[in-house]
């Protein structure tokens, strides 16, 4: 999947641990999941899409960019901002309201680069059915499960792009 790609060291090796473990007893959900898994993995447009990812990765560190990971902070922060888009798409605001435009103003600043580099970055790293394979996974691995974050990544990916 990363040949030939400038991968931080630490972040390829995290990814190639993370491996589906079926267990001797599944329970149904599990089959269920493993199922799915399979297919997706199959998916040719989705290891496409993958790739992608890791091209991005590659080509963020060949410009000088770490890319070890955000920190227990900047997880937080994440969640914070993905929280707060969410509860805006609930109550139907659209990402160029108030709130979008708050949350944008508050990701540039942490992030020290422009609008748009910053939705390119979110929408290259948010695909559903990445989210969705490790949902599969933490089902098969009996890990706990991750929020749903893709709909509000975009929500702010489109705050990020709207006009202010």
């Amino acid at each position: 999947m990363n040949a030939g790609l400038d991968i931080n060291p630490d972040f390829d090796a995290g990814m190639r641990s993370a491996k589906p473990v079926l267990p001797d007893d599944p329970s149904p959900e599990q089959l269920e999941a493993w199922m799915e898994l399979a297919e997706l993995v199959r998916d040719k447009d989705f290891r496409a899409r993958t790739r992608a990812m890791s091209e991005g990765h590659s080509a963020a560190r060949e410009a000088g960019e770490s890319m070890s990971g955000p920190s227990a902070e900047e997880k937080e922060q994440w969640l914070g901002w993905t929280s707060r888009a969410a509860a805006a798409r609930e109550a139907g605001e659209e990402p160029g309201s108030a709130t979008g435009q708050e949350l944008a103003a508050e990701i540039t600043a942490a992030f020290g680069a422009s609008r748009a580099k910053i939705a390119d970055r979110i929408e290259l790293s948010t695909d559903a059915r990445a989210e969705r394979y490790w949902q599969l996974m933490a089902t098969i691995n009996g890990w706990p499960q991750w929020p749903v974050q893709v709909p509000n990544a975009e929500w702010l990916a489109a705050a990020l792009r709207a006009e202010s």
